[in-house]
């Protein structure tokens, strides 16, 4: 397979200040040896070349050869050819000990790094110093727009120049990545900017003229753009598709999500329905707006839920089109509960029998993931852990009592969004993915990197959820007790035997 997926882990069970000094003082020995290997390594590579040349001397000196009579003189070579032979045929074996050791040591201290979340508080300082860029709208947007630039004309001149220009897309998207949340931010500004200035701020939701203003100063300014531009973009959308959600319950000829015992196994189910849903599936009934919901019985008798919904499927009249995203990212809690999609997911969760107090689990990609955020922090149910996978959700209420697991790949574009990162805390945990060829014959340890179901020789885009399963794979290898618990915690709520899979399809109409 031609891409492989590194993980780095945010959040989850913090580490104390002993542990993570420990740990830091480890890695730090284990680098330090595997550099001393590197060089007893280069030391008997020096050794290597001196016997190469005093071989060929031996062999070529006239001084030997002249000093026997006839043949005899290579005979009495032969011994110290043969002493030479063995010393660097011992040579060649040191080297490639010390290689191999040094390099085992380098990937140990790696996954200690990664497993520990030690790498990530130092990109989070670093990516916030890049992003602190002054609020004034223009000069922030600029200036992310600037960075931008060069890596996206040298993305497009490459694809252009080259047999497959679909890569333009992937390319530029993988190039740009690390401006994408400072120019969200920029974008945000520039809509409030003109919102303050038009005097266009949303009319009955009790904002003045300097609310937009102030929002240009606060962290979750892209949320409070995201509100002013659904008061236009609801109505428009209502218009033109109606705003009555037809639900209907759907029969597939075969099962398409099965019982999951876990998360890993969650987004094997996720990856089933969307599929289908996306068009690279079957056509089993389900490629339009469909969730799932299971009931799963407890031990003890009572009931739980695990919600499973895709993202945004682009049909003229689905609740889960293009402008339900921008409802979905308001700051206010109103408007993401009358997104079509939210409404959607809720008279779903109704019609299957969801009890307000039952345990809920949801896990969603995309727009099903913002849903997921949507109902955690707004909705009435009792929703124990959700799961999101390519989804910009670091701005929402989750409420606190309420787990999140959180996929991201770097170079998707969507997770950066919300021009922020997720916050960090034992029941918020972000995995970030990065997105390589594969390397597979350099020797690395397993564990370094997940090879990525079906991919293609080219880049693709890593918003597909075979990168999101990569990433979260390539987590859990690692031991992470961050990981681990968040699995833990997932399978808790959702512990039983499942009962039944239903299958909620929606339609807008007026």
């Amino acid at each position: 397979m031609p891409w492989e997926v590194t993980s780095r882990i945010r959040g989850g069970v913090p580490l104390s200040v002993a542990d993570a000094q420990q740990f830091s003082a480890l890695i730090t020995a284990l680098a330090d040896t595997s550099l001393r290997f590197a060089a007893q390594s280069a030391a008997w590579s020096a050794l290597l070349d001196q016997l190469t040349r005093t071989r060929l001397q031996v062999l070529a000196c006239p001084t030997h050869r002249d000093s026997w009579p006839n043949d005899s003189w290579a005979a009495a070579a032969t011994p110290r050819l043969s002493f030479i032979v063995t010393l660097t045929q011992t040579c060649k074996d040191q080297i490639r000990t010390c290689s191999t050791a040094s390099q085992r040591l380098d990937t140990l201290a790696q996954l200690v790094a990664r497993a520990q979340g030690l790498y990530t508080d130092a990109e989070a300082r670093a990516a916030r110093a890049c992003g602190d860029i002054p609020n004034d709208p223009l000069s922030t947007a600029s200036a992310a727009l600037k960075g931008m630039a060069g890596d996206i004309l040298h993305s497009i001149g490459v694809a252009i120049t080259g047999d497959d220009r679909s890569q333009i897309l992937p390319d530029a998207l993988h190039a740009t990545a690390p401006y994408h949340q400072a120019l969200m931010r920029g974008f945000s500004m520039v809509v409030l900017g003109g919102i303050a200035r038009s005097r266009l701020f949303r009319p009955g939701s009790g904002m003045t003229a300097a609310d937009p203003l102030r929002g240009m100063l606060s962290k979750n300014s892209v949320n409070i753009a995201a509100e002013q531009l659904a008061s236009i973009s609801a109505q428009l959308n209502d218009s033109r598709q109606g705003n009555r959600i037809e639900l209907s319950r759907r029969y597939p000829p075969r099962q398409v999500v099965r019982h999951a015992d876990d998360i890993a196994g969650a987004i094997v189910q996720l990856r089933s329905l969307a599929e289908h849903q996306y068009g690279t599936g079957e056509d089993n009934g389900l490629s339009y707006a469909t969730i799932a919901i299971q009931r799963y019985r407890r031990a003890d008798g009572s009931t739980a839920w695990l919600v499973i919904v895709p993202g945004t499927d682009g049909h003229a009249d689905s609740p889960f089109g293009w402008p339900q995203n921008v409802e979905l990212m308001s700051s206010q809690a109103e408007t993401r509960m009358q997104a079509d999609s939210a409404r959607m997911v809720l008279a779903a969760m109704e019609r299957a029998g969801v009890g307000q107090d039952d345990p809920v689990a949801i896990i969603g990609h995309s727009q099903g993931g913002i849903v997921a955020a949507a109902l955690a922090a707004d909705s009435e149910y009792n929703i124990r852990h959700i799961v999101t996978a390519g989804s910009p959700v670091a701005n929402h209420p989750i409420k606190g009592d309420t787990w999140t697991t959180s996929i991201e790949m770097d170079d998707e574009l969507v997770p950066a969004l919300d021009g922020a990162a997720n916050p960090v805390g034992e029941r918020w945990l972000t995995i970030h993915g990065s997105v390589a060829e594969t390397t597979r014959d350099d020797g690395r340890a397993p564990t370094l990197a997940e090879p990525v179901a079906g991919a293609t020789t080219e880049r693709q885009i890593s918003h597909y959820l075979t990168f999101h399963q990569a990433a979260y794979a390539n987590a859990s290898a690692l031991g992470s007790g961050a990981v681990a618990s968040h699995d833990r915690h997932f399978r808790q709520v959702i512990a039983g035997e499942l009962e039944e899979t239903s299958y909620w399809q929606g339609r807008m109409a007026r």
